[in-house]
């Protein structure tokens, strides 16, 4: 095999086709929302709050390790209300749902995968 300057610049360039930062599944990065996850602070129950674009997880209390429910990446259409302004073990108790779902449903969201609606 003979090497020549444009055959290594070709080698080159196929080595590098695809190189890019790689992301860990649970750190994309959110889609349709804007600001950053809610600190272990209380927070204004009348605001409207949703979730990055990962799954979230939904528990029974805020202490329980088993998953009740999950939300598929969550984009623009999902949307949180906020029952307890407070969380408890890193958690704020939510009523969550589509945004145009009548019928919510209620669970303990951890505070990372909330962010404030924009």
């Amino acid at each position: 095999m003979r090497f020549s300057p444009r055959s290594g610049w070709l080698l080159a360039v196929g080595l590098c086709v695809g190189c890019g930062p790689l992301e860990a599944p649970d750190e994309a990065a959110a889609v349709g929302t804007s600001g950053e996850a809610l600190t272990n602070a209380c927070q204004d129950t009348k605001r409207d709050y949703t979730f990055p674009c990962t799954t979230v997880r939904v528990y029974k209390t805020a202490t329980s390790t088993t998953a009740i429910d999950s939300i598929p990446c969550g984009g623009a259409y999902w949307v949180a209300n906020l029952v307890q302004a407070c969380p408890s073990n890193g958690r704020f108790l939510a009523d969550y749902g589509k945004s145009f779902d009548s019928t919510p449903e209620r669970g303990w969201i951890d505070r990372t995968h909330l962010v404030a609606a924009p």
